[in-house]
């Protein structure tokens, strides 16, 4: 094989991987090819190929980008609510374990580094373990409130 076939063996491979990635439909593969006038990426030229990859990249990368985006957001949200939470129950947290609270929590499987684990928590639970670890911190808090009160009452008393 030459350079030429190797280049463009590469770049069909890359359409067809971008394609998976993004999770683009049969039907609209068949539109980005009929806008060139082929039905297989095989019949497009190099410089074809490097500019249909370039645009789906430059479409819906972006995409990809904002949502990872969300989700860093996300998981540094759950983060900060289980240290508020490790914080009300007067407990020492560090980010190890709060990571792995969370993976706990989210019942991601063992066997794979902490970070890829929690890593793999998808956004919904993520939302759900904030919202459960705020609430429980926010109530801790309050509990703790009521019984010093009492606690102090009861000292007045005595």
């Amino acid at each position: 094989m030459n350079t030429t076939e190797i280049t463009h063996k590469n770049l069909v491979k890359k359409f067809h991987t971008l394609l998976s990635k993004y999770s683009i439909r049969n039907e609209d593969k068949l539109t980005i090819l009929g806008t060139y006038g082929v039905e297989t990426s095989l019949d497009l030229t190099i410089d074809e190929l490097a500019q249909v990859c370039d645009a789906i990249e430059t479409t819906f990368g972006a995409n990809e980008a904002e949502k990872q985006k969300k989700l860093d957001t996300q998981r540094k949200r759950l983060i900060a609510s289980i240290f508020a939470w490790r914080k009300s129950l007067g407990a020492p947290a560090d980010m190890n374990l709060v990571k792995a609270i969370a993976c706990r929590a989210a019942e991601v499987p063992e066997g794979y580094a902490l970070s890829v684990r929690f890593n793999s928590i998808p956004e919904e639970k993520l939302r759900s373990l904030y919202n459960a670890f705020k609430h429980m911190a926010k109530d801790m808090g309050k509990v703790k409130e009521m019984t010093q009160e009492m606690i102090d009452k009861l000292t007045i008393l005595n």
